[in-house]
């Protein structure tokens, strides 16, 4: 940490800040005090710890949706095993064109993550929020996802419905874990906001 914070070496100094900030997010650190002895650093309010991480997304932009019935699978029997070939169609039911993304197994190899990959651009994030907010609105988002994990072991409710079975988020910095070895090699990681901000100012120039 002090590394990151104090160093001089030229040309450097606002990777190095960046790189500061972005481990300061992760751990719930304050990246506006300098990292002393004095362990003030670590002392920032939940919320805008929680606020901080939502900000932080995997770009180019990446939805991570889980098949519940292997993450919280209380018998191998009651797993129900998810092809990317029906992940097309939910998504297709959704409104977003296979053409317009890649799927790919994700992490762990159990067929339990499917990562769904999109182009740098307005558009792609636009097409990526539409999957995001379709399993908010319908709860299951990130929040419904990480109260099934807190019940693992616990028998799920029968699903009629393969989208019963699925909860799909926007990838944030704290989901790498869940990306493919080529996906993670490949992106980076920016402001939600200002590409939020951004896509609102396109929408703005076409009105």
């Amino acid at each position: 940490m002090s590394h990151a914070y104090d160093t001089h070496k030229p040309g450097l100094k606002t990777k190095h800040l960046g790189f500061h900030k972005a481990l300061c997010v992760l751990m719930g650190w304050n990246w506006h005090v300098a990292p002393d002895t004095s362990k003030a650093y670590q002392s920032v309010p939940a919320e805008e710890v929680n606020a901080m991480k939502r900000d932080l997304m995997v770009w180019p932009p990446v939805v991570l949706i889980h098949n519940s019935s292997i993450t919280n699978k209380a018998k191998v029997s009651e797993a129900k095993i998810v092809t990317i070939e029906e992940i097309e169609g939910v998504l297709a039911d959704i409104g977003v064109a296979c053409d317009k993304a890649k799927i790919t197994q994700g992490r762990p190899a159990n067929q339990s993550v499917f990562v769904v990959k999109f182009l740098p651009t307005i558009s792609g994030f636009q097409e990526a929020m539409r999957i995001h907010d379709h399993f908010s609105s319908e709860n299951h988002g990130k929040e419904e996802l990480h109260q099934i994990l807190c019940e693992k072991g616990k028998s799920s409710v029968p699903a009629d419905k393969l989208e019963e079975l699925l909860h799909a988020h926007i990838a944030l910095a704290e989901d790498l874990g869940y990306l493919d070895d080529e996906t993670k090699k490949r992106c980076v990681v920016r402001s939600k906001n200002d590409i939020e901000a951004r896509a609102d100012a396109t929408l703005n120039l076409d009105s």
